[in-house]
């Protein structure tokens, strides 16, 4: 005779049964980017501080940053939809879908997004420009002289570096010299291979800690307090509304699940991330990595990834030209259509 208590699990939706005991073994964390960089450093204390809300026997972060970070989401979307395993998501989501290096978007994926990084403008500390007003006049004088160190082609920090040069409408005319990526940026700066540099603010910031480096505006709505200092908000100086209406432009990390995986295991990951996003201790976390923090729970956060890759989208399409696939054959809105 089956007791009432097997019955009755036998009889729940396949969703509640998989999700009334998860998780009872290991999480795995498809890691789009290598340990030590912004991703990681975001990522891995939300991983830390989840794993016991869960009750996860432990959470095991994976590199898988092949291919700037197609093999963890790969990875992910290869592996069954049972919530045990994770991506360690960050900005790449956003742009690969224009440029052909990924088979799926935004939509294949539910989103928790913790932080970023804002971009900003750099120069050496023991420059003689103080502002960016300066900066602006420095620039102007010099058209076509003067070159800027920033990360690949088509990448965040690139695109940042490209609009405010070609639709800040403020005069600038520089050269982009690009590197591998924030570090290799920042460190061409300070050997003088380039005049100034647009990267995010993380890779810099220990360096502006040490009196090496001045942030001279970043890309946040506000001006931003972070790594001792009061960094300008671009919009004090670029009016465009594409851009003031979207800001904060950064990157982005967070934890990414397969849609299919059950509504009652999101749920659970729902509350336990809130919890994390409250936790006092990630204020020393954001602020020591110069993180802009986002703490966008399921529902904002896939919203804010859709309006992010959609920005990508028109920037990589609309003023770059370095699409592969359009908006129109992806199915992405036009953000420009829309503000």
């Amino acid at each position: 005779m089956v007791g009432a208590g097997a019955l009755g699990a036998g009889l729940l939706p396949a969703g509640r049964a998989q999700a009334a005991g998860w998780p009872d073994r290991p999480i795995t964390m498809a890691m789009s980017a290598p340990a030590g960089g912004a991703t990681d450093r975001g990522i891995r204390p939300i991983a830390a501080k989840i794993k016991p809300l869960l009750g996860a026997p432990a959470i095991s972060l994976q590199d898988m940053s092949g291919a700037g970070g197609v093999q963890a989401a790969d990875y992910v979307m290869s592996q069954p939809a049972d919530g045990y395993t994770w991506c360690g998501m960050n900005d790449t989501i956003e742009a690969f879908p224009s440029l052909d290096r990924y088979d799926f978007s935004y939509r294949d994926f539910d989103f928790w997004m913790g932080a970023g990084t804002a971009c900003g403008f750099t120069v050496l500390a023991e420059s003689k420009i103080k502002t960016f007003d300066e900066f602006i006049d420095w620039v102007g004088s010099n058209p076509g002289k003067l070159s800027c160190s920033s990360t690949p082609t088509g990448s965040l920090w690139s695109n940042v570096a490209v609009y405010v040069r070609d639709k800040g409408n403020l005069g600038l005319d520089y050269k982009i010299a690009n590197y591998k990526g924030g570090g290799p940026s920042v460190r061409a700066v300070l050997a003088g291979e380039v005049n100034f540099g647009c990267m995010g603010v993380t890779p810099m910031a220990n360096f502006m800690r040490a009196g090496k480096l001045r942030c001279l505006t970043a890309t946040t709505p506000e001006d931003w307090e972070t790594v001792g200092t009061l960094i300008p908000s671009i919009t004090r100086w670029v009016k465009d509304p594409l851009m003031t209406k979207t800001l904060p432009w950064t990157n982005i990390h967070g934890i990414a699940v397969r849609k299919e995986v059950p509504e009652e295991i999101k749920q659970k990951i729902d509350v336990a991330f809130g919890k994390v996003m409250a936790d006092k201790s990630m204020i020393k976390i954001w602020n020591d990595n110069a993180f802009f923090p986002f703490k966008a729970n399921r529902d904002t956060a896939n919203d804010l990834m859709k309006q992010r890759t959609e920005l990508q989208a028109y920037v990589i399409e609309g003023i770059l030209g370095m699409h592969k696939k359009t908006r129109d054959e992806l199915g992405f809105g036009k953000i420009e259509e829309t503000l």
